[in-house]
């Protein structure tokens, strides 16, 4: 049971301790090699788990316009999926951010064995404060946040966007893609049910899109492109009970028959929300406009998808 205020500092770092670290390990087991936990893109039907998790790092570097030499900023870089990806295909510099101890020692490790510990930083610390990672206001070329924006709160997300519109420059681009809940869905569970909120991600809270994508643009982000991926969450997740099925013993010796089986039930659960349109998933880009209002967004997403 968590204690202390909603969403402070320290309520949220317990909130991801909970969850993130439960074992480095036991997430190696149900994750593909990059470590990614989030959707993956689907784009052909016979991909791997991995196939389908490089093809949306790449989606996202390329929805961010990101070149050599970049910034980029990660919130909730998780094990590094994105923010290696960046650094090493993309030659951009990042700053990872977690509240995880656990995943921020295994970035820096992966970075170093990747060569490219030069240009990953991964900090410790709230997204509101950033300045003390070498973030400043007005000169982040571009910021990624990879299905954390359900961790921040209804009443925080103001907050959240906000503090990205102040880290960008102008110009510069936000990819968010992030878990919705459904118009239908009961408002009383916004964290996905009395189960997942127990034992899996406390404190954790989905909107409509609608909402989401209002906060968005009420702290001053032109949005340029949604992409919805409702589709691609579940064979995504079969991927990771596969994953889980296959290594049945190991995980128990992890992390216990009881957390195992509540994983198994996990997995179970978050798939038939998405295939039941309870749950969906977009990738949301907006830019924060430059003085001039000129724009080197492309017009079609198309460019993106090719």
């Amino acid at each position: 049971m968590l204690t202390g205020d909603l969403h402070s500092r320290e309520r949220d770092r317990a909130a991801i301790s909970h969850h993130y670290d439960l074992s480095n390990e036991f997430y190696e087991l149900i994750l593909d090699p990059n470590m990614a936990y989030s959707s993956g893109y689907h784009r052909e039907p016979s991909w791997s788990l991995e196939e389908a998790q490089t093809a949306k790092l790449d989606l996202i570097c390329r929805k961010l316009g990101l070149e050599p030499g970049m910034h980029l900023v990660d919130i909730g870089c998780g094990w590094g999926s994105l923010t290696l990806h960046a650094a090493e295909r993309y030659g951009v510099r990042v700053t990872g951010v977690t509240l995880s101890s656990e995943q921020r020692d295994y970035v820096h490790k992966r970075a170093a064995e990747r060569g490219v510990g030069d240009r990953v930083n991964v900090s410790l610390r709230h997204f509101r404060d950033l300045s003390g990672a070498g973030v400043g206001d007005g000169e982040i070329d571009a910021v990624a946040s990879v299905e954390m924006g359900e961790h921040v709160g209804d009443a925080e997300y103001e907050v959240f966007t906000s503090a990205i519109y102040r880290y960008l420059r102008p110009g510069g681009r936000v990819m968010i893609q992030q878990m919705s809940r459904s118009n239908g869905a009961k408002g009383d569970r916004p964290g996905g049910g009395p189960f997942i909120e127990t034992y899996i991600a406390p404190d954790m809270h989905m909107k409509p899109l609608h909402r989401t994508l209002e906060l968005i643009a009420g702290a001053g982000l032109e949005i340029r492109d949604v992409q919805a991926m409702r589709e691609h969450y579940p064979q995504t997740v079969e991927g990771w009970a596969e994953n889980l099925e296959s290594n049945w013993d190991t995980a128990v010796a992890l992390v216990g028959e009881e957390m195992a089986r509540v994983w198994r039930l996990y997995l179970a659960g978050g798939s038939l929300a998405f295939e039941e349109n309870r749950m969906g998933v977009d990738q949301i880009v907006a830019v924060k406009p430059s003085p001039s209002g000129v724009s080197d967004m492309p017009t079609s997403q198309l460019d993106w998808l090719a």
